[in-house]
């Protein structure tokens, strides 16, 4: 706690949590490089008391074409050097964050997808423009027996107004928030959209999305204020429970 300020480490109270997005696996996005940084994020992980991760790679059409076998295999051989290296206890499971684009098509149709937990899927959408098939894909998904995680819905700048991101969750979109989204990280305006919807208890799942060991030094020093505790801890206990921790 920051006495003076009233403001607490957001890292003070994620203990006992698995982190449900975050890039961990090696040389196989835009996460870690090799297999040494991503022993680095692990110990991170550690140290702040998360007792495991699920690893969600991208999956996105013409940049990275990872399949679930190349996740999984990936995944089998990162949780390998992770025991030999003293983290037989650190719950490492694989799943994918898939970006509804021209490919989720094709991965519709095979029903190729790696979930959260038990039927949840975690989709994103382009950083730059909509999804032109967004309400499309949603739909397909759930008629394929999914039901879709949407990542970060704090940060797409195109859904600036509440209502938009409130319209998707009530098409079915379960909503995650990133941890920096609390910070000023990705700027003023995704954080005043995550404590919006912090604070109405909008967000069912809470992730790091860290692909670097800068994220970490980010959330190390990421506080808010006393104010945000009750929304934030409720948030946290939420996660806990829908990932059946």
């Amino acid at each position: 706690m920051l006495f003076f300020t009233k403001k607490y480490f957001i890292a003070d109270m994620l203990t006992g949590l698995i982190d449900m997005h975050c890039h961990i696996l090696p040389n196989i996005d835009d996460g870690a490089k090799d297999n040494a940084m991503a022993l680095e994020m692990l110990k991170q992980y550690a140290e702040i008391g998360y007792a495991g991760l699920i690893a969600t790679p991208h999956i996105m059409d013409g940049f990275y074409d990872n399949t679930a076998t190349q996740i999984i295999e990936t995944s089998n051989k990162f949780q390998l050097s992770a025991r030999e290296n003293g983290y037989e206890d650190f719950s490492i499971s694989t799943a994918a964050e898939y970006m509804m684009d021209g490919g989720f098509d094709k991965l519709l149709v095979r029903k190729e997808f790696l979930p959260i937990v038990g039927n949840q899927v975690l989709v994103e959408m382009s950083f730059l423009q909509p999804s032109l098939k967004v309400y499309e894909h949603i739909f397909q998904l759930q008629q394929k027996g999914f039901e879709p995680i949407l990542a970060h819905p704090e940060r797409y700048t195109y859904l600036s107004n509440i209502s938009k991101i409130l319209d998707l969750k009530k098409k079915g979109c379960y909503l995650q928030m990133n941890l920096l989204s609390l910070g000023d990280h990705y700027g003023s305006h995704v954080k005043k959209m995550a404590i919006s919807l912090l604070e109405n208890g909008h967000y069912e799942f809470l992730g790091t999305d860290a692909h670097h060991l800068g994220h970490f030094d980010s959330l190390k020093r990421l506080t808010i204020p006393k104010k945000l505790l009750p929304y934030f801890e409720a948030l946290v206990e939420r996660t806990k429970e829908n990932l059946l921790i």
